[in-house]
């Protein structure tokens, strides 16, 4: 994981301390002038929670599988027509399923392209990034994304 370290030099002691109002930090330094302190803005933390949850068997395998179980009952829905015939839907309902697939459809076939295009600059295999994107969707999109490559990983 890239970014800017919290201690560049030596890693001091911090203390923390109630103050009149707040709490303050002292840092008990080790002496050397040419300590640096380089102060975390938080992206680096943030990167490395979407890392670890991408890498995570929960979310790349179980929590795709479900997505994709709930869209496998949605294409069911608006097209089998069994839904109608026993009464569980209206005809009115199946055709809003049938056109927001569509749009879905759509939207999944330009995540797709997406995907393919990230994964392929993050060293990635674009055709299994290109197939998980299009029968997932967004997920899949964000594990492209945020998954850690394999230069990363070793």
């Amino acid at each position: 994981v890239t970014g800017v370290p919290r201690f560049a030099a030596k890693p001091s002691r911090t203390v923390a301390t109630r103050g009149p109002s707040r709490f303050r930090a002292l840092r008990a330094s080790s002496g050397d002038e040419d300590e640096t302190y380089a102060p975390s803005n938080g992206v680096s933390d943030v990167s490395s929670l979407f890392t670890s949850v991408a890498d995570a068997r929960w979310f790349n395998t179980y929590l795709h599988l479900g997505v994709f179980v709930l869209i496998l009952g949605f294409i069911d829905a608006g097209y089998s027509r069994d839904w109608t015939r026993i009464g569980a839907i209206t005809p009115e309902t199946e055709q809003k399923l049938r056109d927001l697939a569509v749009v879905l459809g759509e939207v999944h076939v330009v995540a797709a392209a997406a995907a393919g295009v990230v994964a392929s600059k993050r060293n990635l295999s674009v055709p299994k990034a290109v197939a998980k994107t299009l029968l997932i969707g967004f997920l899949a999109f964000c594990e492209v994304c945020f998954k850690s490559a394999p230069a990363e990983r070793a």
